[in-house]
């Protein structure tokens, strides 16, 4: 669990800070980063849930999530798989529903919602950038290096290195395409 806060922490270094300023410095200026830290010991737990010991950290975990949650405006339920590298850039509400898999990287600015429906909920590759607002609902598979814009809504898989926007999204390719046919 340490080393996977470590590299989260590390998208939020910059230039040659050491890790202890950049840590102090997640938790003052980036209340997300709280959250971050919170699903991690969470999901630790939840792993373990099996031995009494950390089901009742487990426990204590939910009982004082609120708290965290209204800090860090970060709804994460510890039943979510997500790589290492998870970094939340900037303070707002985000909600990413329980259940969701992500990989490596996963970048999220703010008021971003990860939903599930009665069909089941998204899976991010490595390397995916989710935008301002944008929502990613369903069964949807986002593969990796992809890039959600600013208020989009993805309720379609999204092939590999697309850059998608719009509400419904489309990647960048389908308009330049649908553009030069007309």
């Amino acid at each position: 669990m340490l080393q996977i806060l470590r590299q989260d922490l590390e998208r939020y270094r910059r230039g040659q800070r050491g890790l202890l300023r950049t840590a102090l410095e997640a938790v003052y200026c980036h209340p997300a980063y709280v959250g971050v830290v919170w699903y991690r010991s969470g999901h630790y737990f939840w792993q373990r849930r099996t031995n009494p010991v950390w089901a009742l950290l487990l426990v204590i975990n939910r009982v004082l999530y609120p708290l965290i949650r209204m800090y860090s405006l970060l709804e994460l339920s510890p039943r979510t798989e997500i790589g290492p590298g998870l970094y939340i850039g900037r303070f707002g509400p985000t909600l990413i529903n329980a259940g969701t898999r992500a990989g490596r990287n996963l970048t999220i600015v703010q008021n971003v919602v990860v939903g599930a429906t009665d069909r089941g909920v998204p899976t991010f590759g490595d390397n995916v950038t989710i935008g301002a607002g944008a929502i990613v609902i369903g069964p949807v598979s986002v593969h990796d290096n992809v890039v959600i814009g600013a208020g989009s809504v993805v309720t379609r898989d999204v092939a590999e290195g697309l850059v998608v926007a719009g509400a419904p999204a489309v990647s960048t390719e389908i308009r330049r395409n649908s553009r030069q046919q007309q």
